[in-house]
């Protein structure tokens, strides 16, 4: 069964920065973004992603779209992605997923930035939204992220992360 997923786009008053979580498990730079929960709505998962992930609150906005993945674990994922408007909190109050929080000019994002980010932000500056896409990853690169899911979900059960 597909999972379905929030990630937020949160960009500085300014609108030359985006918020970016440096993720634990694969150091890498994204935007925030998880699993919906059970009753949870798009906004709700979004708004508690992005709490989670860099301590900061956001009020969701725009609607970017709908990125199918069906290559990721447990039958794909299907992920909602918004734009959204900081409104408070600290980076200190991140949780464990992040190793760090930082605001990156949109245009000089560090080069260890995952390439669906990319994505995203090129589909929000090009319009025409809300965009609907499949996004696809060569099999090599899917069997790396399976391997890599794979024990980090071993490791976390140990330490008793959820």
């Amino acid at each position: 069964m597909s999972t379905k997923s929030v990630g937020v786009i949160a960009f500085s008053d300014d609108q030359k920065s985006v918020l970016l979580q440096k993720r634990e498990d694969f150091r890498v730079w994204s935007i925030p973004a998880g699993r919906m929960e059970n009753g949870e709505t798009q906004e709700e998962a979004g708004i508690r992603e992005t709490r989670e992930e860099t301590g900061y609150l956001v009020q969701p906005g725009q609607f970017v779209g709908e990125y199918w993945r069906p290559q990721m674990p447990h039958g794909g994922d299907l992920l909602y992605v918004y734009v959204g408007h900081v409104t408070g909190g600290n980076p200190q109050d991140r949780g464990w997923e992040s190793v760090a929080v930082d605001w990156f000019d949109v245009d000089q994002l560090p080069r260890n930035t995952v390439r669906f980010t990319r994505e995203y932000l090129a589909d929000l500056k090009g319009g025409n939204l809300p965009v609907k896409k499949t996004q696809l990853l060569p099999w090599w690169y899917i069997s790396l992220l399976r391997v890599g899911f794979f024990f980090r979900n071993i490791r976390n059960h140990v330490l008793g992360r959820s």
